[in-house]
């Protein structure tokens, strides 16, 4: 199982991290594992840092996209693809400030139909894993 947390970066720190996103990694892993009584100054950080998603927006266009699929449910802002033939089992969940997908695949099918041109920086804490979404394209 692998799970990604999807990040909207804002445009200057975007452009500052695009070649060597490492640094941009860490400091968001820092946060991640701070407990809650350290986050006061981080979650000021990580505001000035990202960008927030459209949560609406988004929520229905991913349900436009797949509503026809039989291999399609979605349950308030849950998106989730079970599919049997490609043994894919993808959960996404739409927040306002981050993205959320649990997957038994490497690349979900999710990954592939966020929009790419909205700076979205993905990472797997747990496999130290992290890209920008375009980088999928």
């Amino acid at each position: 199982m692998r799970t990604f947390y999807l990040f909207k970066i804002k445009k200057n720190y975007s452009e500052l991290t695009k070649n060597n996103p490492y640094n941009l990694y860490k400091a968001i892993e820092n946060i991640y594992y701070l407990k809650q009584e350290e986050l006061g100054y981080y979650y000021t950080f990580f505001y000035q840092l990202r960008d927030t998603f459209n949560k609406e927006y988004l929520d229905n266009n991913i349900f436009e996209y797949y509503k026809n699929k039989y291999t399609y449910t979605k349950v308030n802002n849950t998106h989730i693809i079970n599919d049997y033939y490609t043994d894919e089992k993808s959960k996404l969940i739409i927040n306002q400030s981050y993205l959320y997908i649990k997957s038994t695949k490497n690349i979900p099918t999710f990954l592939k139909t966020i929009t790419k041109k909205d700076n979205i920086f993905v990472c797997d804490f747990i496999n130290k894993d992290y890209f920008w979404l375009e980088e999928l394209a």
